[in-house]
């Protein structure tokens, strides 16, 4: 017993700086998605900021990248399309909700979708799943449900969150899944691969989205949100996978998780003057308690 919680112990050590690096990105990822959004876009706008972010999260990837690309499999290809897919849906949405939401809210309902990766963890790869965790499983579909409810208090504060972020939630259990299978397979170090034809994907799906806008306007400098955003969900992906191939999922998923809320809370009130209203407090605290219940093993 000594020894394994010794083990752990230095294993979190050892990845500390990838974890605070992880949770930084993440951070910035969705300030960076959340000032983008209130930029009064139009559907034209939205998709062409997708298009960059995307581009430039590919680059960031291929920069870091270079040289190590020297076969890539079948398998790392459907891998890919796979987890391109899900980086798109849980963008867009996340954006979307951003754009309607309270930071704090979306980010904790957003921050739930690891319980897929962690249920993922004990029924795929043999992982421990407590009784603790189980309720915390159960609490956990209560916030999601209560964050569901009326969307502003007597205050005219949000309360809510929009629909937008309940897709983007699954699509972010997905992301936590699929990195996880693709770092325990026989084609682990193909994961450079598995991140730009991800991001290409994107990219191509963000650009058929903006050719089907119809009406297009000439683009006039250069879009600073969309490059910091892909920049930062470039590098939170590329951590994220390393540190789903090196950590338990009951550890690595509830510590990202929450230093994420807490410091996109944090933020949101310091730079949108967000403000907390009881029930949004509750459910935050809700959040954190769920993921931390996670993290018991």
């Amino acid at each position: 017993m000594y020894a394994s919680t010794f083990r752990t112990v230095i294993v979190m050590k050892s990845n500390i700086p990838y974890l605070v690096l992880a949770m930084c990105l993440a951070s910035g990822r969705t300030i960076a998605s959340k000032k983008m959004s209130s930029a009064g876009q139009t559907k034209e706008d939205f998709f062409r900021s997708q298009i960059i972010l995307f581009l430039t999260a590919g680059l960031l990837v291929a920069l870091m990248s270079i040289g190590q690309i020297q076969s890539v499999s079948m398998i790392t290809v459907i891998y890919g399309l796979i987890y391109g897919l899900l980086l798109v849906a849980s963008q867009w949405m996340l954006t979307l909700s951003l754009k309607e939401g309270n930071t704090s809210l979306c980010s904790t309902v957003y921050a739930l979708g690891f319980i897929i990766p962690t249920l993922s963890g004990a029924i795929i790869w043999d992982e421990r799943f407590t009784v603790i965790n189980g309720i915390g499983l159960a609490i956990a579909i209560v916030v999601v449900l209560w964050s569901a409810g009326k969307k502003t208090d007597t205050k005219g504060n949000r309360s809510a969150v929009p629909v937008y972020i309940y897709i983007a939630m699954i699509a972010s259990g997905g992301l936590g899944l699929m990195q996880k299978i693709q770092q325990s397979s026989q084609f682990a170090n193909e994961k450079t691969a598995f991140f730009l034809i991800a991001f290409a994907f994107g990219s191509l799906c963000s650009l058929i989205a903006y050719l089907c806008c119809g009406k297009h306007t000439s683009i006039h400098g250069i879009e600073a949100m969309p490059i910091v955003t892909g920049l930062c969900f470039g590098g939170s992906n590329v951590c994220n996978t390393i540190l789903a191939g090196r950590l338990p999922s009951a550890i690595f998923f509830p510590v990202q998780n929450i230093s994420t809320i807490l410091l996109s809370t944090l933020l949101g009130m310091l730079l949108f003057k967000e403000k907390m209203t009881r029930r949004s407090i509750v459910i935050l605290v809700l959040g954190i308690f769920v993921i931390g219940l996670f993290s018991i093993s």
